[in-house]
């Protein structure tokens, strides 16, 4: 099995306690670990601009500090999400053996599994952020402070990049499933 650990950015909180409102995926991002050690992906993507609309993603862009100028000059997220199952058929050429999963998959998983992403139901593992809780007695854990929680360092990057947080967030399963002392102490 191939794990890839996911990460989305987004115009807002969508699917996720907003039923009535949907947003869109403005970075996808991806994690993966191998034989040269952890390695990353990511793109910025339009989602069109009705998200943009009367200042809409003006909250979500000033925590991860893009711009709707910046995002309106990336590709459609269809173009993105064609270039997302290309580099995962790259890292798992049978096809059928990449997971997914993602720090809070309560969040990213309703962006991904809905159109231009369709990622099936079945190929999503458990939820990170949940395992890490759980773990350490915590209700809900943002993923830096899990991270601090675990002593990892900070991936190279800014957090709310989604390839610097499924990088983070692979280096907190690693660490939860005893595989982090094993990747760091064998490069």
């Amino acid at each position: 099995m191939t794990l890839i650990v996911l990460d989305v950015e987004t115009t807002g909180l969508g699917h996720c306690g907003y039923p009535k409102r949907t947003d869109g995926v403005v970075q996808m991002g991806m994690a993966w670990r191998d034989p040269k050690g952890i390695q990353r992906w990511s793109s910025y993507c339009n989602p069109g601009e009705e998200y943009f609309i009367g200042g809409r993603a003006d909250e979500a862009f000033r925590i991860n500090g893009l711009s709707v100028e910046h995002v309106q000059k990336a590709k459609p997220a269809h173009h993105v999400a064609k270039a997302f199952w290309d580099k995962v058929a790259q890292i798992d050429p049978t096809g059928s053996n990449a997971c997914f999963k993602s720090y809070n998959r309560k969040f990213d998983k309703p962006f991904l599994e809905s159109d231009p992403w369709n990622i099936p139901d079945e190929r999503w593992g458990d939820c990170i952020m949940l395992d890490a809780a759980a773990k350490l007695n915590a209700r809900w854990l943002k993923l830096q402070k899990a991270a601090t929680a675990f002593q990892i360092p900070w991936p190279d990057g800014k957090a709310h990049d989604a390839a610097v947080d499924a990088h983070a967030a692979l280096l907190i399963h690693e660490k939860l499933h005893g595989e982090w002392e094993t990747a760091t102490a064998n490069p």
